[in-house]
Parts: structure tokens; C-alpha cells; sequence
């Protein structure tokens, strides 16, 4: 019974370390799941840079604007890299389009070794040419003794 729990146990603890689905603990706004848009590409990207410690200076991961045209919708996603730090992060990430936003928070993610991502719920505008604005900040001692918060914004 105890090597069955042990087995049990530690499946779950790589399946929380390196999976990319999570629940979200905060969102807010936004007119569907934007994983159910299969056709999804990236529009625009920005790096996420490391501020101190083992990340200084490192792209830790992107921002992106994301559209489907199976959606008529955008939406922000966060990709983080992993293999940079242990620590858990947690994710904030916002997109407005069209004067209509979407929001997101989630915490306790872990990147693993394979990295992870999050997004936001998707804004379906009337004019899928609208212009958009994504900002994402990560917060997380990254390593490090101190706790801080690094990220980046874009309009296109």
C-alpha cells in the first residue's frame, strides 16, 4: 500500500510540475476559453528578461498576443521556459481590445523542466483589425533569496 501512495504521489507532483493546464485562480472579463480556439497563432511576442540571480539577464519566457480566426477573438498567453529555477511563480496577465479587456491571475505554477504556460480568456472584437494591448507580470523569488516581479507590455 505505501510504494502504491508513493507511486500515486509522485505522478502527481511531475503532473503539477510540468503540465500547462492549471485552473485559474483569478479571471475576470473576456467571452470564452481561449483553448478551445484550435486554429490559434501568434500575432506579436515579447521576451519576459530575468532581473537578478540564476535569470539575470535571461529570457525566462514570452508574452504573446495570440488570434483565432475560428474565434474572432485575441487573447494574451504567457509561455515560461523551465529548467531556470525551482520556485513557483505566479502569473498576471491582461489584454484589451477595443476598450473591452480580460483577466487573469494564476499562482502556484511551477515551470518543471519542459516549462508551462497561462493565458487569459479570449475578447471577441467587433473588428478583428482593433488594435490590442497585452501586459504580463511574473512574480516568484526565481531562486533567489528575494521575491520581486519582472514582465513586459505591447500594443499592435
Amino acid at each position: 500500500m505505501i510504494r502504491k501512495t508513493i507511486a500515486v504521489a509522485s505522478t502527481l507532483v511531475a503532473m503539477a510540475m510540468v503540465g500547462p493546464a492549471f485552473a485559474h485562480a483569478y479571471e475576470q472579463g473576456g467571452d470564452g476559453n481561449a483553448a478551445d480556439c484550435k486554429d490559434a497563432y501568434v500575432v506579436a511576442s515579447r521576451p519576459i528578461t530575468g532581473e537578478r540571480g540564476p535569470t539575470k539577464g535571461n529570457v525566462i519566457g514570452y508574452l504573446e498576443l495570440r488570434w483565432s480566426w475560428q474565434c474572432h477573438a485575441n487573447w494574451a498567453r504567457v509561455v515560461l521556459f523551465g529548467g531556470l529555477y525551482s520556485s513557483s511563480v505566479t502569473v498576471r496577465q491582461e489584454i484589451t481590445v477595443a476598450g473591452r479587456t480580460a483577466i487573469s491571475e494564476d499562482g502556484g505554477i511551477y515551470t518543471g523542466e519542459n516549462g508551462t504556460s497561462a493565458w487569459t480568456r479570449y475578447v471577441r472584437p467587433e473588428n478583428p483589425e482593433s488594435a490590442a494591448c497585452v501586459q504580463a507580470s511574473v512574480s516568484s523569488d526565481f531562486g533567489t533569496l528575494n521575491f520581486h516581479t519582472v514582465g513586459t507590455h505591447f500594443c499592435v
